[in-house]
C-alpha cells in the first residue's frame, strides 16, 4: 500500500567542516532535503511505494531535485514547478557540540507556494497513509494546503502520520494548525525537545535539565514515559513516538508505554535520523492488513526496526544519502541487537 508525503522538498547545502559561524565554512555538499522528501526517499529505499506532493521552482535547483527522483521509485506526479518562485534552499552548519544550525533561503520560495486550490483527491488515490510535518504549517499559503489535505485524508479513512517538529518562535495561527494536525493524527512523532515544548510540564528547571542531559537514565526514562502518555492523551492521537536521539525512542499506545534502546553506531551527522525513523514505521505499517488496526501492531519490533534505520541515517553528512536500504537495516538488526524494550 502507498504512503503519500506532503510539504517539504528543498536543496540542502551542508557545510563540510564543523562551525558555529556562517562566516567560516567555504565548502558545502549539495543534497536533496526537506522532511517530507526525506521520508519519501526513506520509504522508497526500504522498498515501499510512496508519492511525494511538493513544489519547486522552474530553475536549475528544481530540475536537480526532479532529476534526483528520476531513477528512484517515488511518484512525483504531484511535484509542481513554479515559474514565479525559486526553489527552496536550506544551508546547514553543525557546531562542535553537534548542534545543527539552519538558514533557509529565499523567503518566500516555491516550497511555500502550495495552495488549497491545488489539492486534488487523486493525490490520495491508492494510499493507506498520509504523512505531513509541523514545519509545513508555519508558512502561508502552504499551511492551508497542508491542513486541508490532512482533513481530507482523515475524512477518507486514511491513516494520518504527523511529525510535530516545529520552530518555537512561530505565531499563534501556526501553533493552532499544528495542534489541529496533532488531534487528527493516528501516529504522532516528536523528539525530546518538542515533547517538552508541547507538553510544558510543571517541572523544576534542575530536574528538567537532568532529564535532557541523560534521557537514558532509568528514573529519567520512567518520567519520560509518563510524559509521553500524558502528551498522547493531550494531543488526541492514537500512537505517540518520541525519539531520543542517541538514546533510542519511547512509544506510547493506549495499552502501554515502553522504551526501545538504541543501536549505537559512529555518528557522522544527526540530520535525518528522525525522518528515517518515520519512514521505517510507515514502511512496516504498509505491510499490515488493511484497513489498518493500530491496536494489533507489534510496536516493540517496529520501534527496534525504526531505531536501526535512524542510526544508519547518521552515517553520512547528508540526511538523504544516509537513508538505509531494507537489507542494511536487517543486517544491523542481526549484528547489533539492542537490549530488550522496557
Amino acid at each position: 500500500m502507498k504512503v503519500v508525503t506532503i510539504g517539504e522538498l528543498v536543496v540542502d547545502w551542508i557545510a563540510v567542516n564543523r562551525s558555529a559561524s556562517w562566516q567560516e565554512p567555504h565548502t558545502f555538499i549539495r543534497s536533496l532535503g526537506g522532511n517530507s522528501a526525506n521520508v519519501a526517499l526513506g520509504i522508497s529505499r526500504l522498498g515501499g511505494e510512496v508519492r511525494l506532493v511538493a513544489k519547486v521552482g522552474a530553475d536549475l535547483h528544481g530540475n536537480y531535485l526532479l532529476h534526483y527522483f528520476k531513477d528512484i521509485d517515488v511518484d512525483t506526479e504531484f511535484v509542481f514547478q513554479s515559474d514565479q518562485f525559486a526553489t527552496a534552499q536550506c544551508y546547514i552548519l553543525t557546531d562542535d557540540s553537534g548542534e545543527n544550525l539552519f538558514f533557509n533561503w529565499p523567503r518566500p520560495n516555491a516550497c511555500h507556494q502550495l495552495t488549497e486550490e491545488e489539492f486534488d483527491p487523486a493525490m490520495l488515490a491508492g494510499a493507506f497513509c498520509l504523512h505531513a510535518t509541523g514545519i509545513s504549517l508555519t508558512v502561508e499559503p502552504r499551511a492551508q494546503f497542508i491542513i486541508k489535505t490532512i482533513r481530507e485524508a482523515k475524512a477518507a479513512g486514511l491513516t494520518v502520520s504527523f511529525d510535530a517538529g516545529f520552530p518555537t518562535g512561530e505565531g499563534e495561527l501556526a501553533q493552532k494548525l499544528v495542534r489541529e494536525a496533532m488531534s487528527l493524527s493516528d501516529l504522532l512523532k516528536v523528539n525530546l525537545p518538542e515533547l517538552i515544548y508541547w507538553l510544558v510540564p510543571a517541572m523544576e528547571p534542575d530536574r528538567l535539565a537532568a532529564i535532557l542531559e541523560d534521557p537514558g537514565e532509568k528514573s529519567n526514562l520512567e518520567e519520560l514515559k509518563t510524559f509521553c502518555r500524558d502528551f498522547r492523551v493531550k494531543a488526541g492521537t492514537s500512537i505517540l513516538m518520541c525519539t531520543l536521539g542517541a538514546y533510542g525512542s519511547i512509544v506510547s499506545t493506549p495499552n502501554e508505554q515502553f522504551y526501545a534502546p538504541p543501536h549505537t553506531l559512529e555518528v557522522v551527522a544527526g540530520v535525518g535520523a528522525g525522518d528515517a525513523y518515520v519512514a521505517a514505521i510507515l514502511h512496516k505499517l504498509a505491510a499490515e492488513p488493511q484497513p489498518l488496526d493500530l491496536g494489533k501492531v507489534d510496536w516493540h519490533s517496529y520501534a527496534e526496526f525504526a531505531n536501526a534505520a535512524g542510526a544508519l541515517a547518521t552515517r553520512t553528512v547528508s540526511a538523504s544519502e544516509g537513508l538505509p536500504t531494507l537489507a542494511e537495516v536487517n543486517q544491523l538488526l542481526r549484528k547489533v541487537p539492542p537490549s530488550s524494550s522496557v
